[in-house]
């Protein structure tokens, strides 16, 4: 008992801290609101702190679920995701939202499920943490009332997330009725004992795959993915593009590592086709976008695509690509994020249009400098951090003989340049049509600030995350 309990030590720690910040909404008065979301970051690291792996991977509850190094690479992840999130949310939550702290409540509470995620090796608990993970979401993208936008997002996200959720459920119900256990590496036992010739188990694996790239956005599954992400509140998108996205390739990764290793070659063809398609319809719908936030959107389905490349490697240095992939574009898309939600146009033009953004650096240099930083790392210019992920998950490609997946992907990376340096064009070489204002105040900025430092830093040395992404191993 001692040892299952040690093995969701982090989620106990998140349930504690959770409660404790009901109390702290409850007490703090209505202009105090941000206090929760700032208690919430001083949980989450501390929490963060307390359960670094000493080297030891523990099992709990008759090996449904699992604490490692693997499942501690993405929980740092998701508290990346959150800090950045609350600190560029804080001034937005105070313009534009009634329920002040329930916003970060719910956030907060969203990391619990994408914990359960990535530590499960059982299809019951990773269900459990994807729903909780899942209503989070579904609130926190219509959480604007007074934001048409908003409305739409959260409706369609939700009927969309339910539908994604119930295919998956379709899809387990076989694999459970041909194996009769829900535990990876059960599955995987009885696979190779009886094979992939049933109906059933060959059904029930490609609903359970394609209820899985509903979650990661993967294309032709990602047709909730632009509205919801331009509709949501813009740091729940940023939040929302980084964090859930995580979770979902997490428990992916250790789902058809362990469960799936017996039909290697099957879902290594059906992942690559969707990496090539995912990549490649992202960029180009990105391509013509005059929104930001939309073209972010878009370039959020055209991420997933590459990490998809990392996936279909199927090896270590593909699962641990995506773990250092996903960790740098947190700081990237999440900063780029954050600017879009701090920047206030004058004039008759939204704030998220492009043109909105002429001139900017003449009045906000630093602003733009950032958003520089973000737009040439998303695009994958060395020497900055977006190059390093790059890298590490075309070399894994090559590495497995997938070397026309990791150009298609090159190819992909130089299209993409067009749109981020479109916007990088506009602040610096336009004149601007409208007063612009930045209204996020200094929190938010040093969400922006920490966000561009750590893209550089790890872009120039990432010798650290490559040796701690090179530490995981896939339990």
């Amino acid at each position: 008992m001692q040892q299952s309990l040690m093995s969701i030590v982090p989620e106990i720690l998140l349930v504690f801290f959770g409660l404790f910040l009901i109390v702290i909404n409850v007490i703090a008065s209505e202009d105090n609101k941000a206090s929760v979301g700032y208690f919430g970051v001083a949980f989450i690291v501390l929490i963060l702190l307390l359960v670094i792996p000493t080297g030891f991977t523990v099992f709990g509850f008759g090996k449904m679920i699992v604490w490692d190094r693997f499942a501690y690479m993405f929980f740092l992840i998701f508290s990346i995701a959150f800090v950045l999130s609350i600190l560029g949310s804080v001034n937005y939550v105070d313009r534009n939202f009634s329920n002040k702290g329930e916003y970060y409540l719910i956030m907060f509470f969203s990391v619990i499920g994408m914990t359960f995620m990535v530590s499960a090796i059982d299809l019951s608990i990773f269900y459990l943490g994807m729903e909780t993970m899942a209503i989070s979401m579904y609130i926190l993208s219509g959480y604007e009332k007074n934001n048409v936008k908003s409305n739409e997002a959260g409706i369609k996200y939700f009927i969309i997330g339910a539908f994604s959720s119930a295919i998956f459920l379709f899809g387990l119900s076989y694999v459970f009725g041909y194996t009769g256990t829900t535990k990876y590496y059960d599955i995987a036992r009885i696979i190779v004992e009886n094979g992939l010739d049933s109906f059933n188990i060959k059904v029930g694996l490609i609903l359970m795959l394609v209820g899985f790239s509903f979650k990661i956005t993967a294309f032709p599954f990602h047709m909730w993915a632009p509205d919801v992400y331009t509709g949501a509140p813009t740091p729940v998108t940023g939040f929302m593009t980084v964090a859930p996205k995580a979770a979902a390739f997490g428990g992916l990764i250790r789902f058809v590592w362990i469960a799936m290793e017996p039909a290697q070659f099957q879902w290594q063809l059906f992942f690559a086709i969707l990496a090539v398609l995912t990549m490649t319809y992202g960029n180009i719908v990105a391509l013509v976008q005059n929104n930001i936030k939309r073209m972010l959107a878009y370039s959020a389905i055209s991420h997933a695509g590459y990490m998809l490349i990392g996936l279909v490697a199927a090896n270590e240095l593909g699962y641990q690509a995506i773990a250092m992939y996903m960790v740098i574009y947190g700081f990237m898309n999440i900063g780029a994020f954050t600017i879009l939600s701090v920047i206030v146009s004058r004039g008759i033009l939204e704030s998220e249009r492009l043109e909105s953004f002429s001139g900017l650096a003449k009045k906000h240099p630093l602003i733009s400098l950032s958003m520089l930083i973000f737009m040439f790392s998303l695009a994958g210019i060395p020497p900055l951090a977006g190059f390093i992920g790059k890298f590490y998950i075309f070399a894994a490609a090559i590495k497995s003989g997938f070397v026309w997946l990791a150009i298609i992907g090159i190819v992909n990376s130089a299209v993409a340049c067009y749109y981020y340096i479109r916007i990088v064009i506009f602040m610096y070489f336009k004149e601007p049509e409208h007063e612009v204002e930045a209204e996020g105040g200094y929190v938010p900025m040093l969400g922006v600030f920490l966000s561009a430092v750590f893209v550089i830093v790890i872009g120039i040395f990432p010798e650290y995350l490559v040796s701690l992404a090179k530490s995981i191993i896939v339990h």
